[in-house]
């Protein structure tokens, strides 16, 4: 398991723990959930942003806040819709 701002651009990952209260409310008003699944965006080595995609929308967080929340990368993503 390892932290949102860990991952590399293009990896898919399950959100398993949240870690800050107030992320936690934020990202909860966003439609992103603990068990959903991830696809980070954007995550250059410079800047202070990253860019992940949650369900239907994409999500923009410091890089400050993204290091609470705790994810398990996986290599693949199934869709039974």
């Amino acid at each position: 398991m390892k932290p949102l701002s860990d991952l590399p651009k293009g990896q898919f990952a399950y959100i398993v723990d949240l870690k800050d209260k107030n992320l936690t409310a934020e990202l909860f008003e966003l439609g992103c959930f603990p068990g959903d699944l991830i696809r980070v965006v954007a995550n250059g080595p410079e800047g202070d942003f990253m860019t992940f995609r949650c369900r239907k929308g994409l999500i923009h967080l410091y890089k400050g806040k993204a290091k609470y929340i705790i994810t398990n990368a996986t290599s693949f993503h199934v869709c039974l819709n």
